[in-house]
């Protein structure tokens, strides 16, 4: 049980990088557009999913008495990573450049 949860947060880990990379694409775009920007937020959490979906379905081939614990662990650890960048981007930062 405990390596289906390691490898949840390994697998959840993977699939918040696909959206921290769409971000950082839609961040250095050059184009003005929001049409743009929304696309590589749109194609970032669709890989995401993907990602997410795969490890899952792996999971359940190979071991179906641990997709529970596996699932909960790749879900949560895909939440809390992108809750965390986002406050981070979104709060603290410009709060750092406010006090600044």
């Amino acid at each position: 049980m405990i390596a289906a949860i390691v490898l949840g947060i390994i697998a959840g880990f993977v699939g918040f990088l696909a959206l921290f990379v769409a971000l950082r694409l839609s961040r250095r775009s050059t184009s003005t557009s929001p049409f743009n920007a929304g696309l590589y937020g749109l194609g970032g959490a669709s890989v995401s999913l993907i990602i997410v979906a795969v490890a899952l379905v792996v999971c359940a081939m190979v071991a179906r008495d641990m997709v529970l614990p596996f699932a909960i662990a790749e879900i949560a650890v895909l939440i809390v990573a992108t809750v965390v960048y986002v406050l981070y981007k979104n709060v603290l930062q410009k709060k750092r450049a406010n006090d600044k």
